[in-house]
């Protein structure tokens, strides 16, 4: 990616998952306009950012007129994700000096609606080594649905739920 669209795409990631004074559409979406009147992005910048996100964290809708977030709001928002039962096992990338807070809270959305899940352990490891050196914790996610708690996919692969509480967490 280029480096005007690196700059660019940590704004729009803010733009649409915390920004407090604009008025999301259900479902999450923002206005293409808004963004290109309002934060000086072209069309062309919101498209290569989309098309070229590793972590697959944006999406248009069909006519390509609105962008969303599909995780990380810190804003409630309604993404209109429909609940779905999960795989036995997800996992979850945290860095080593949060696992003792893990082990006494569970894992929790703190700022987030969610808390961020994978299918994928990899992906998982890279996620908690952005804070240092990374653990990989396996998560019981079938029995945590089987007990109760909502799951949603979203269309990156990312699973959601508001917490995993301690007993679900294998260390």
């Amino acid at each position: 990616m280029r480096t005007l669209n690196s700059n660019k795409s940590k704004q729009l990631a803010y733009l649409l998952r915390h920004d407090r004074n604009y008025d999301f559409e259900i479902g999450g979406w923002r206005e293409l306009t808004d963004l290109c009147q309002r934060y000086s992005f072209t069309t062309e910048d919101i498209v290569d950012i989309v098309s070229n996100d590793s972590k697959g964290r944006f999406e248009f809708n069909p006519d390509k007129t609105k962008v969303r977030a599909l995780y990380g709001h810190s804003v409630k928002i309604d993404l209109l994700l429909r609940q779905q039962e999960p795989p036995l096992r997800l996992y979850h990338g945290t860095a080593l000096k949060y696992v003792e807070s893990i082990r006494n809270n569970g894992l929790i959305s703190k700022s987030r609606q969610y808390v961020h899940l994978t299918e994928d352990k990899y992906l998982a490891i890279m996620t908690g080594s952005r804070h240092g050196q990374a653990v990989l914790l396996e998560i019981n996610s079938l029995a945590m649905f089987n007990d109760g708690y909502n799951f949603y996919h979203t269309n990156n692969g990312t699973w959601l739920t508001a917490e995993v509480p301690i007993q679900y967490i294998l260390f």
